[in-house]
């Protein structure tokens, strides 16, 4: 699918400015992946290329750290994980959370309540885990539901739960079991359900856990999906037994009707904002995604609360760090960076906000944009 394009250290994007690039951060989806979900060769090679040559990279995107697989096992060398749209901060290295912020408990719970009633599928992060849940309406009768809550309870049942429990649970993750308590979200172990394509996850899936996959979750994204939520029988059930709330609540509609009916819903023009008309206290904003899912997350913690944190902790200004991205969740992070990098595949508001534009995620944008990174440092290092 990618271009086949051969690159060299050029200024493809034409960056300008006094002040070198010291901090790269980009997206992950739509950004640093190609349409197939697949890190390309040349971006790999472009941000071996910006760390050799002194810039720091780092990765901000919505997904969670148990997420970053692919990302850690193509990029060993990257050290910092801005997770969740900024609100889970991982140092790989040391594996350990260097910032973490969380929705209160009741009113994620409020909010869960209300995206339940919707019929679509739910799911909240939780620091290193996603629990998920299919609409019991769509077609989970109440005789199936108990079944789900049987194969919960018997793990080693064959062939019956590899969905439902496709991840050690946290409450699993302990010395006496054999597991430690501490890993990188990029090992594994016997009982995760790794769906390598839609073909090895439907072999462990009943005939209706399939039909609700194939409706809720696109095809270029529906086995990294499968492979990396924990289903539950009762997500509401689930989250009130956690001692705190989850970092982000996210839903996957299924048909443009249901989005536009929950964004008329649930999303205002008082996004992002602290109180709305009314004056009540705002507790989430509601972000749109291109993988046909919405994201419930906190107003002030964003991609770019997380990249300013870490360019001010490294002492970088922002004419200093590049930011790249193509969705509304990037727009923070493309807004604070004085080299915001927008995705040829982006919309036309996203690009608008961004001061610079790169070719899409299929055609070597990462790459060329780093690699004008490089190009205008060198630059500027002739001069001095």
């Amino acid at each position: 699918m990618s271009s086949t394009e051969i690159l060299q250290i050029k200024n493809y994007i034409g960056l300008t400015g006094d002040k070198p690039i010291r901090f790269i951060a980009s997206d992950v989806d739509g950004t640093l992946v190609n349409d197939e979900k697949a890190i390309p060769e040349d971006a790999i090679e472009a941000i071996r290329a910006a760390r050799e040559s002194g810039i720091r990279v780092a990765i901000a995107s919505g997904r969670a750290w148990n997420e970053m697989n692919d990302v850690i096992g193509k990029l060993p060398c990257l050290r910092y994980f801005m997770c969740t749209n900024g609100a889970y901060v991982m140092d790989k290295d040391e594996n350990r959370s260097l910032f973490h912020v969380n929705f209160d408990k009741e009113q994620a719970l409020y909010l869960l309540r209300k995206l339940l009633t919707y019929g679509v599928y739910v799911e909240a992060y939780v620091k290193d885990q996603i629990f998920g849940m299919y609409p019991p309406s769509r077609c989970i009768t109440p005789e199936r539901l108990s079944a789900c809550a049987s194969e919960c309870k018997a793990p080693n049942k064959k062939g019956s739960n590899s969905l439902m429990d496709n991840h050690l649970p946290s409450s699993m993750n302990h010395p006496q079991l054999g597991v430690p308590d501490e890993h990188l979200p990029g090992e594994t172990h016997d009982r995760y359900a790794l769906a390598e394509s839609d073909e090895a996850a439907k072999a462990t899936m009943s005939e209706c856990e399939v039909e609700q996959s194939n409706f809720f979750f696109r095809p270029n994204i529906r086995p990294f999906i499968l492979a990396t939520r924990t289903m539950v029988c009762d997500l509401l059930a689930h989250m009130e037994s956690l001692a705190e709330g989850p970092e982000k609540i996210q839903i996957f509609y299924g048909d443009e009707p249901m989005r536009q009916r929950i964004l008329q819903d649930l999303r205002d023009e008082y996004q992002g904002l602290s109180h709305d008309g009314t004056g009540r206290e705002r507790f989430y904003d509601v972000l749109l995604s291109s993988e046909g899912n919405l994201e419930f997350v906190l107003p002030h913690t964003t991609k770019g609360t997380a990249v300013e944190a870490l360019a001010k902790h490294w002492g970088f200004s922002p004419d200093e760090v590049m930011t790249l991205g193509d969705s509304e969740n990037d727009l923070s992070m493309l807004r604070f960076a004085g080299a915001g990098v927008a995705m040829g595949n982006a919309k036309p508001n996203i690009k608008e906000a961004a001061r610079y534009e790169t070719t899409d995620n299929n055609h070597h944008g990462v790459a060329k944009a780093i690699y004008s990174a490089i190009a205008h440092n060198d630059e500027l290092n002739k001069t001095k």
